[in-house]
């Protein structure tokens, strides 16, 4: 328990191929790397990349810190167990205690999409929110134009709940509309499939 009374969130959880990690400060330049190599694709959906700078990522690290101290939202780093590298970042971006629910956000270097990481990454997340913070409720928002992040969320067995008109901006400033994808328990969601 935090000095808040709101359970505590981890400074790291496994996968079968990463680790989830909080940053710590080494971590900017390889993290804002994965960023810059990501950035064509990562703009299109997510509006901080477009303009996302060193200074940005180090604060991103830094702030990641104190949210996971305070039990305000958990920002993790995906490191592969293998090479060792940074692919991308991933947590819950926005939680409420109360019910409790998490939302789980997520991103990955262009190199590595296509590869199960952020399927494993997902159900990492949705599992630890589930059966240690026992949550009720899980979470997914994604733009309604992302293809391969729709996949993500159907292929794990979340349920699509519903479209939100003018949800969201992309990089450019323009509205777009976002899909809900939920779980109320991990017996919805399937075990993703050994690549």
């Amino acid at each position: 328990m935090t000095d808040s009374g709101k359970p505590s969130l981890p400074l790291q959880l496994e996968t079968r191929r990463l680790i989830l990690r909080v940053p710590q400060p080494a971590d900017v330049a390889p993290l804002h790397e994965a960023i810059v190599s990501s950035h064509p694709q990562l703009k299109q959906w997510m509006p901080w990349a477009k303009s996302q700078t060193p200074r940005k990522t180090q604060e991103f690290c830094a702030r990641a810190r104190l949210r996971q101290a305070a039990a305000e939202g958990l920002d993790v780093i995906l490191q592969e167990k293998v090479s060792g590298e940074i692919i991308g970042a991933a947590g819950y971006p926005r939680l409420d205690w109360e019910l409790p629910k998490f939302e789980i956000g997520y991103w990955c270097r262009s190199d590595r999409t296509g590869l199960g990481l952020i399927s494993e990454t997902t159900l990492a997340l949705a599992d630890y929110a589930f059966s240690t913070l026992q949550a009720v409720r899980v979470e997914l928002y994604i733009d309604d134009q992302n293809e391969k992040s729709i996949a993500v969320a159907e292929r794990l067995g979340f349920r699509h709940e519903g479209l939100l008109r003018n949800g969201s901006r992309d990089g450019d400033g323009g509205l777009r509309d976002m899909r809900l994808y939920a779980a109320v328990s991990m017996q919805e969601l399937l075990k993703p499939q050994p690549r």
